[in-house]
């Protein structure tokens, strides 16, 4: 067999490049917030306005449908990756907020073209039926991802500087990068189509995307944040935290796919929501450092019924929509994003942190709501 014969897109390779890109945005994930704070001594607002930076990208999600109308998703979805290499380097080489600003849009731009690309290949190779528990291996692999991303932070900051870190990790996710590139197939047959639509029936995705988006960027901008500012939690601490929920959820993504096609998209929708209002609140009221990390690692798992959104989706659409839809989604998703980190530094800077996380109590109770709307027959 010849070694360097293009590999057909299949379950296999989509895992590989959601390692790829997965192990890159851990890296940045655990070092973010620690360099942030001991290197620029940034601010709740001034990391507000950085995590609204980073969502731009997902805010334009809608422009991988269109560009998939030219590209097909594999190569989106590898170049992807080796732009979210580059942007862990520049952020590693900057040296002021403005620049931390510039390498982690550049991050995040790379992060939010795979995500469309990249699931409507998952969604276009699998059959309806298998979509739950598909689904949820490569949601574990985004976590086997983060286990051994948060194993090499750890290790590597016993020895080297944040910035060193960065760089380095950079390059290699840009070499995985460059290889898929190059390794594999286009997964487009000459007579496919991909069209660009907007119709009724996926309303009620796009509103539950936007909800569940205003949720995770409470939770991803928020929580972590906590953690280091008021409880001043050292990078190792950190990077063992991610490393310990990486490998929970490599276990119980597979098992939310399993709920999935067990109870239906409807009741795992709704209850992951009632229960993220309990976690929610307990960010605001409970101080105690060891509960709070389990509530960490909950929010994490209960991010899994994400799962849940997507086999809704393609549960009801047409699969020449998948890509579009996808796209759109992430847009619906995002659409908060610019605004709510924003927010929720202010409202932590005028009324204390307490106000942000019963802010974000009060979303997904209303997501949790809607989400009892979802009819898949």
């Amino acid at each position: 067999m010849n070694p360097f014969q293009k590999k057909e897109v299949n379950l296999l390779t989509i895992a590989l490049s959601t390692f790829s890109l997965y192990f890159g945005f851990t890296v940045w994930s655990v070092t973010f917030n620690n360099f942030a704070k001991e290197v620029f001594s940034i601010t709740p607002t001034q990391i507000g306005i950085i995590q609204s930076v980073r969502e731009i990208p997902g805010l334009l999600g809608f422009m991988v449908g269109a560009l998939a109308l030219y590209i097909a998703e594999v190569r989106i979805a590898s170049l992807s990756i080796v732009i979210s290499g580059l942007g862990l380097i520049l952020v590693g080489c900057a040296d002021s907020l403005l620049m931390l600003g510039v390498g982690t849009f550049v991050m995040s731009l790379g992060f939010h073209n795979f995500l469309s690309s990249n699931d409507a290949l998952l969604l276009h190779h699998i059959r309806t039926k298998e979509s739950g528990k598909a689904q949820g291996k490569i949601k574990s692999t985004e976590s086997l991802a983060g286990v051994v991303a948060t194993a090499c932070v750890f290790v590597t900051t016993l020895w080297l500087s944040y910035r060193q870190v960065l760089t380095l990790f950079g390059i290699i996710v840009i070499l995985f990068g460059i290889y898929l590139t190059f390794m594999l197939k286009s997964n487009r047959g000459e007579e496919e189509e991909r069209r660009v639509c907007f119709k009724k029936k996926y309303s009620l995705y796009y509103l539950l995307s936007f909800l569940r988006g205003c949720r995770r960027h409470i939770f991803s901008t928020f929580a972590i944040f906590l953690l280091v500012s008021n409880y001043h939690i050292h990078i190792s601490a950190a990077a063992v935290l991610f490393f310990v929920s990486n490998l929970v959820t490599t276990y119980t993504y597979r098992l939310m796919g399993h709920f999935v096609e067990k109870w239906g998209e409807r009741a795992v929708l709704s209850g992951s929501s009632f229960l993220l209002v309990f976690i929610f609140s307990g960010y605001a009221f409970i101080n105690r450092l060891p509960i709070l990390f389990v509530f960490f690692v909950m929010d994490n798992v209960l991010f899994g019924s994400s799962i849940a959104l997507d086999s809704y989706m393609r549960k009801i659409s047409d699969k020449s929509d998948l890509t579009n839809c996808l796209s759109f989604s992430q847009t619906a998703n995002h659409v908060s994003a610019v605004i709510i980190p924003i927010l929720g530094g202010v409202i932590w800077e005028l009324f204390g942190y307490r106000s942000t996380f019963l802010f974000g109590a009060s979303i997904v109770f209303i997501d949790a709501l809607f989400s009892l709307r979802v009819k898949t027959k």
